[in-house]
């Protein structure tokens, strides 16, 4: 297996700039509510689009390896918190689909939710509900 790294700078104002292996950088930052000046992502948050992305590349690549279109995708992701100590007790996603048949679709979901990095991380750490939403 492999090494996924990141690094963090801190700037002035208590701003700091995430940066992956590859260069791209990110804005993290702190809510005005608690000190920061809400120009960039925070943690939590960050947490939570880190699942979407990983989810939606593993679900991707699942259609795409049997020729299957995906004509709109669009996942809504969330995390239940609670304090002392500050955490996450259960995450949620709703993913809306078009393109693929009904049964395609959830087989898709499957897939991608076990080849998913985030998705096994956080499977064995905390509880993690994924469904398909109808519109």
């Amino acid at each position: 297996m492999g090494t996924l790294k990141v690094s963090i700078e801190n700037m002035k104002g208590g701003v700091a700039l995430g940066r992956q292996e590859n260069d791209h950088t990110l804005l993290l930052d702190r809510p005005v509510a608690t000190g920061g000046t809400g120009l960039g992502f925070n943690g939590g948050h960050l947490l939570l689009l880190g699942w979407g992305g990983c989810f939606k590349s593993n679900l991707v690549a699942a259609a795409d390896a049997r020729q299957i279109e995906i004509t709109r995708l669009e996942l809504e992701i969330g995390g239940e918190t609670a304090d002392s100590p500050a955490r996450f007790v259960r995450f949620s996603m709703k993913v809306r689909m078009d393109g693929p048949e009904e049964s395609m679709k959830a087989k898709l979901l499957t897939i991608a939710k076990n080849s998913c990095i985030v998705s096994n991380t956080l499977a064995s750490a905390a509880l993690m509900d994924v469904e398909l939403q109808d519109d």
